[in-house]
């Protein structure tokens, strides 16, 4: 498989659960600041709604997915096909979300907008550097997963 039909495969696996998720993210950062004008709260609750959404599309993607193969091959879809799905999603996304959670992402939210002044754009940005952190090292899981898991 060559390197563009990679692209356009992670694009398809993540595109609209990144966009869902950031467009909420920086709904709350926004609504945090204009009721609190806390930049450690609007940041990590911020980046806690981006991940909660982000997984909520991306599982009910790969359930939605698991089902159709399993209607295909007149299978039911069992709690051991659901504790798959699950286990994919930690081996895929784990080690990202963990370094993500706790450091990256928040740190980033938090100092790019304190050194340019602006909230909303610089927040964007911040998560945008984060983005490329944590996608990086998911999509390295997520085809180790698929080399040795699928």
């Amino acid at each position: 498989m060559g390197f563009k039909t990679k692209v356009l495969e992670w694009l398809k696996r993540y595109l609209v659960a990144e966009i869902i998720s950031t467009t909420l993210s920086l709904a709350t950062a926004w609504g945090i600041m204009e009721n609190t004008s806390d930049r450690v709260m609007a940041a990590f609750v911020g980046s806690a709604v981006a991940s909660l959404s982000f997984y909520g599309v991306i599982a009910i993607a790969d359930v939605r997915k698991s089902l159709a193969i399993h209607r295909s091959n007149n299978e039911r879809y069992k709690i051991k096909s659901f504790l798959i799905d699950f286990r994919n999603l930690i081996i895929e996304f784990g080690p990202a979300e963990i370094l993500d959670v706790i450091a990256v992402r928040p740190f980033f939210m938090y100092l790019i907008p304190k050194l340019t002044g602006e909230f909303i754009l610089s927040t964007l940005g911040g998560k945008i550097i984060a983005d490329v952190f944590f996608f990086a090292l998911a999509i390295i899981m997520y085809e180790l997963r698929k080399k040795h898991l699928d």
